[in-house]
């Protein structure tokens, strides 16, 4: 159902006031309206008008206290968590508060406001012809500082047909009197526009008392304003209010509560207000992702990742059904559990716990252990010679399918077996293997490698050595089974397939580079190599020992550059200069441009006098 309201959508208020001492009081005045249709807003300023109850024949004085913040109230204001109230729905309230002195009287004082209009919606009385007044009374002779009873709860906006209510009327009461509820009358105030007087839209100054009752439309009263079964009650002691609403529709009532001190009746607060009866939307379903949904849910053994699908929840309670322990609930959304041995558990979802508009669904989980894929690997891992063979390890479940990965250089680049055959690869270096494992709708990945070396073996071609010219070269290498020695230049070997040899240099050769080759049994190479430097009577030194002992600590050329004038260029084996000098001292002791000692090692330099480059050749630093 729609509700609609008329322009000004007053939908109910009290009054009420606290004794300040000293004859002072502070009234307060509340006024609820209807926010859903635009409309009037609150008035800026509302006339109080308080009269001296045995004399009403002018107010004692008259207030027009400032609206204080406008305050929405929720929708759903009942405390109850299952109503969804239908959209469209708006109410808020401001509230208006003055001090007054008002010294004691016989009679005591009437405070009042009044101003229209009602909802013209309502449906138990004829709203059109009515306003509303909010009145109360300050005892005779109130010479105990008394303060009324008030409301301190939001009065809720809908009532859900078809479901018993149990709302609680909160009310404070300064003083410790007793309470008395009741449901009552509510009043006439305040006119159409254009009327004058007490008729008008908002009198000025609100009439006195007394005050009409609003007449109720056939069959509703004021003790029955609402068609309810069983009907709409007010406990007399708590303020609780019960019934079961039955039919659609705005409906206004009032509750009074009335103070009494030793007996004494001494004032009332009445609340007036409108509900709203109407359908609520309470439907809460409870689900999950069950294993039959999604079988995945199980593919990490112990621990599941449980998922809520449930409908209309904001409270979630989730029990893991684990008998080893009470800490096997969650309230999250989605929580995972981890159980510590396998079994089926029945798991329960709670929706809206301890809730009338409550569900609850129970799951059987059958939980076990993680299957996680391994494997290992044996054989031969250098490159010249690889073959490696591999072998899965654990228990895999029956319907297991594997799905091996070795790389498209292997020569079975993929295998479905269990245990695939001897796999090669035709590039050393790092390969990844992987091995997917496939049963029922899970599936998990290991990813592993392995190195295949390349000369891998470890040799060792012997010390670098230096000869005079013509000399042999003595050589023994370690390491391997099979030998095979080759060189950089021609060289002739007694036996180039034995780890001792000897070799003959070639006339000429200042620096040879010998090279040894060694296999193992299994087939795996490794390489090493020695240089070998040549000392000639001919031309300058061609190695140094810039060790400190005095001998050989410079590369002197004196006989090729006497005056020093000549540039000298140093290059590594690689070419790149490490060392130059212009007007050459012939004092270079074996360091590179910032001065810092070169590695032991064969270079080459250049000696160059003007434009004629008048010597180059090699030069070896053995410093120890």
């Amino acid at each position: 159902m729609a509700f609609k309201a008329n322009s000004a959508h007053l939908v109910g208020g009290h009054i009420s006031y606290t004794c300040l001492g000293g004859n002072n009081y502070e009234i307060r005045l509340r006024i609820y309206r209807d926010c859903a249709s635009g409309g009037a807003a609150f008035d800026a300023n509302a006339r109080f008008a308080i009269y001296e109850t045995n004399n009403t024949a002018s107010p004692f004085v008259v207030l027009n206290p400032a609206k204080g913040p406008t305050i929405p109230v929720p929708a759903n204001s009942t405390g109850n968590p299952c109503i969804t109230p239908p959209p469209g729905l708006c109410t808020e309230y401001a509230e208006y508060v003055a001090t007054a002195t008002l010294p004691p009287v016989v009679g005591g004082y009437t405070i009042s406001h009044q101003r229209c209009c009602r909802n013209a919606s309502i449906s138990n009385i004829n709203a059109a012809a009515v306003g509303n007044t909010y009145t109360t009374t300050i005892p005779s002779m109130d010479t105990t500082c008394n303060s009324s009873p008030e409301y301190t709860s939001v009065a809720p906006i809908v009532l859900c047909i078809n479901e018993p209510q149990n709302l609680k009327l909160d009310v404070n009461e300064a003083d410790g009197d007793s309470l008395y509820f009741e449901l009552c009358d509510i009043l006439e105030g305040g006119g159409s526009v254009g009327g004058a007087g007490c008729a008008t839209t908002i009198p000025n100054p609100p009439c006195p008392p007394p005050y009409t009752p609003v007449t109720f439309l056939p069959p509703y009263t004021s003790s029955n304003p609402i068609p309810a079964v069983p009907a709409m009650a007010v406990d007399p002691l708590t303020g609780v209010l019960t019934g079961t609403p039955n039919q659609i529709g705005q409906y206004v009532f009032g509750v009074c509560v009335s103070e009494y001190r030793n007996g004494v009746f001494m004032s009332t607060t009445r609340l007036d207000y409108q509900f709203n009866v109407t359908s609520c939307i309470t439907n809460v379903v409870s689900d999950m992702i069950t294993p039959a949904e999604d079988p995945n849910i199980l593919c990490d053994g112990l621990t599941v990742q449980f998922t809520s699908e449930s409908v209309g929840a904001f409270d979630l309670l989730w029990d893991f059904g684990d008998p080893s322990t009470t800490a096997d609930t969650s309230t999250q959304t989605n929580p995972s559990y981890t159980y510590t041995v396998p079994g089926n558990y029945t798991v329960r979802l709670i929706a809206n716990p301890g809730l009338p508009c409550g569900d609850t669904l129970d799951i059987v989980f059958p939980v076990k252990y993680e299957i996680i894929p391994n494997f290992s690997d044996s054989g031969v891992y250098c490159f010249e010679a690889n073959e490696v063979y591999f072998k899965t390890l654990g228990n895999y479940p029956a319907n297991s399918t594997f799905d091996w990965n070795f790389g498209a250089d292997a020569n079975f680049p993929t295998s479905l077996l269990q245990t695939p055959p001897p796999i090669t690869w035709t590039s050393p270096g790092k390969h990844i293997i992987t091995l997917t494992l496939t049963y029922g709708s899970c599936v998990k990945v290991l990813r592993d490698s392995l190195e295949l070396s390349n000369l891998s073996v470890g040799v060792d071609a012997g010390p670098d050595q230096t000869i005079g010219e013509g000399e042999f070269v003595n050589v023994n290498a370690t390491g391997g089974t099979n030998y095979y020695w080759y060189s950089n230049r021609a060289v002739d070997f007694s036996d180039p397939f034995k780890a001792s040899t000897s070799a003959l240099l070639t006339e000429g050769d200042d620096t040879v580079k010998l090279y040894v080759k060694v296999t193992d049994p299994l087939g795996c190479e490794g390489l090493d190599s020695m240089t070998v430097i040549v000392f000639s009577e001919d031309g300058p030194i061609n190695f140094m020992t810039p060790n400190g002992d005095g001998l050989n600590e410079y590369l002197d050329l004196g006989d090729l550059n006497p005056d020093g004038d000549c540039s000298i260029f140093i290059m590594n084996r690689w070419g790149s200069e490490v060392y130059r000098e212009d007007d050459y001292g012939n004092d270079w002791t074996g360091v590179d441009r910032g001065g810092n000692e070169l590695s032991d090692g064969t270079y080459y330099f250049i000696l160059q006098c003007g434009s004629e480059i008048r010597y180059k050749g090699p030069i070896t630093l053995m410093r120890y």
